[in-house]
């Protein structure tokens, strides 16, 4: 199928599905918006895009960035009718779904919104961006099933400005990411413990106090890791 965006009205009736699904109404996922006319309109690019099954938000981001790479998507950064259009494309596999029922989460993650705070957490927006900046480091925060977040990935979200860093993010992956088995390291997801993923948040709050962290390697952030750390360093 060819990749479009919605209009303002196929927006708006997006926008009327997820709130009825959420009141648990009983409504067919509107895919005939995908491609409507009054709800949906041809791009200046043309890309094929493919309705294929993904294992994990990580798997999309790559396909996304593979898809986009010999085109020119600047102008659609921030364009609420194409996110939106790939999200409601890919409606069933990132929204969570008990006994055949689709139970959507906040409207801002599959309509991108206005508002720059909600706008990171769109599932295909940030999905594309993290895949595009940091590639296979990006898996951390990506390698639930689409319909999944995860526990580190929302405490990682909760301070969006650290996820700008190429160091910060390439630590946090080697310090925390099973490469062989493609999950967290068990207890990575921990509040509290030491060496754990909100601990690794708090002393970077508090390096920035003193380092510009957001210039520096993942080698040169390891030599100041303290000792608390070594659980999952080593």
């Amino acid at each position: 199928m060819e990749t479009r965006k919605l209009t303002e009205f196929g927006l708006e009736k997006f926008k009327e599905y997820i709130l009825g699904r959420r009141e648990e109404k009983e409504i067919p996922v509107p895919t005939y918006l995908l491609d409507d006319p009054e709800s949906s309109e041809s791009l200046e690019l043309s890309v094929q895009i493919e309705n294929r099954k993904f294992n994990s938000r990580y798997e999309m981001g790559c396909y996304l960035t593979s898809l986009f790479d010999n085109h020119d998507i600047q102008p659609f950064i921030g364009d609420s009718g194409f996110w939106s259009w790939l999200a409601l494309f890919w409606f069933d596999q990132l929204c969570p779904q008990k006994d055949g029922k689709f139970f959507p989460s906040k409207e801002y993650n599959y309509v991108l919104s206005k508002n720059f705070r909600h706008r990171p957490r769109h599932s295909v927006y940030m999905t594309w961006q993290l895949v595009k900046q940091h590639g296979d480091d990006a898996h951390l925060m990506l390698c639930k099933e689409p319909s999944t977040r995860g526990e580190i990935t929302e405490q990682m979200m909760a301070r969006q400005e650290l996820l700008s860093s190429k160091g910060v993010v390439s630590l946090a992956s080697q310090l925390y990411f099973d490469d062989k088995n493609q999950v967290f390291k068990k207890g990575a997801a921990a509040r509290k413990s030491p060496g754990c993923v909100a601990r690794y948040i708090i002393w970077l709050q508090q390096l920035q106090l003193t380092y510009d962290i957001f210039s520096m390697s993942k080698e040169e952030l390891l030599t100041l890791l303290p000792k608390e750390f070594e659980r999952f360093s080593n």
